[in-house]
């Protein structure tokens, strides 16, 4: 399930009330009072926030409303059926067809940035090393959203698109390294990567297969700096690579975090000639860019709020949309539905 922002863990109650027995204990000074009250205020957020045991993108009861209205400006929502997704994805193994409790199809949101179309998602930005294994720093504006929740694919009817989840991870990406090891790669996890923290996600359960030139990849020597178009494999040469490269895909929980292992940190260093620091991430309410500090990373985290169950307005909805064509037989189906037989009333 995921967590709200009035649940407050006991750790950080705990902690809260340690502070206070010391500022209780503390002399009376003033200085040691408002050196005390800082630290209360600089309580890792984190804390408060343990992983979710589970994500389904398909059974959601929380609002998005936040990403709603912050991606609106930069892309278009588009509503869709579980059965678009399935025909998108058609590759892999996925869940069972979405039904509500009233055995009517269900609806999705999904979001479309407004990009050039060469574009490809972590393709702008470079690799952070935390204590929640890499993390991904965008220079999207958008990206805070985009690639610490959801999962992106990339449609044949749209192109690249987001579908929002409630799970952070500093990345939701598989990873590859190539068999002569001068080359590693990433690609978004789909919506067919379903999140369980007892098993996490690696290559054994999670056999989606994306398109060849849906994949990043780079020389080693590269991975370091900022991943720009220029370091980036060109199309023409990315089946080779896939064809010729191991799957490292590991996304777990360690110490209460989702860790995205990836790349073997010091293997890197070696091949990068740089060192990393493996930076803590800090958080905060709210949303927008990460803050890159020398020893660590601040980011903000979203506070989702529950939905009442079996009322999807509950959860929220852009303000607007397009829909896709099933969405629209569905709404003239239902509409039909209501209309009286021919010769009733009158």
């Amino acid at each position: 399930m995921p967590v709200f922002a009035e649940k407050i863990s006991i750790r950080v109650v705990c902690r809260f009330c340690l502070l206070m027995l010391m500022a209780a204990a503390a002399p009376a000074a003033s200085q040691d009072q408002d050196s005390l009250l800082e630290k209360i205020k600089q309580l890792d957020i984190s804390l408060d926030q343990p992983v979710d045991a589970e994500e389904d993108l398909y059974m959601n009861t929380v609002s998005f409303q936040s990403f709603y209205d912050v991606l609106s400006p930069m892309g278009e929502w588009i509503q869709i059926t579980k059965e678009d997704i399935d025909e998108d994805l058609s590759d892999g193994e996925g869940e069972s067809f979405a039904m509500n409790r009233n055995g009517d199809e269900e609806l999705f949101f999904i979001w479309k940035p407004k990009v050039e179309g060469n574009w490809k998602p972590y393709s702008n930005g470079r690799w952070e090393y935390t204590d929640h294994g890499w993390f991904w720093v965008s220079t999207d504006s958008w990206g805070n959203s985009t690639y610490n929740y959801g999962r992106w694919w990339n449609s044949p009817k749209y192109g690249w698109v987001w579908m929002p989840g409630y799970t952070w991870a500093p990345a939701w990406v598989k990873w590859k390294v190539s068999n002569d090891d001068k080359y590693v790669g990433w690609v978004p996890l789909s919506p067919k990567a379903k999140w369980k923290s007892e098993s996490g996600i690696n290559d054994k359960n999670y056999r989606y297969k994306n398109k060849d030139a849906d994949w990043v990849f780079v020389e080693n020597s590269t991975f370091a700096g900022e991943i720009a178009s220029s370091k980036i494999v060109p199309d023409k040469e990315i089946s080779t690579l896939v064809k010729n490269s191991a799957d490292i895909t590991d996304i777990s929980v360690d110490n209460d975090k989702i860790i995205n292992k990836g790349p073997d940190v010091q293997r890197m260093e070696e091949k990068c000639g740089k060192k990393f620091r493996n930076k803590k991430m800090k958080f905060k309410e709210g949303n927008g860019k990460a803050l890159i500090g020398d020893e660590d990373i601040t980011i903000g985290r979203e506070q989702f709020r529950k939905g009442n169950q079996g009322n999807k307005e509950s959860v929220g909805k852009p303000k607007s949309f397009k829909k896709s064509d099933r969405v629209k037989k569905i709404i003239k189906r239902n509409r039909d539905r209501k209309r009286p037989p021919p010769g009733r009333n009158r």
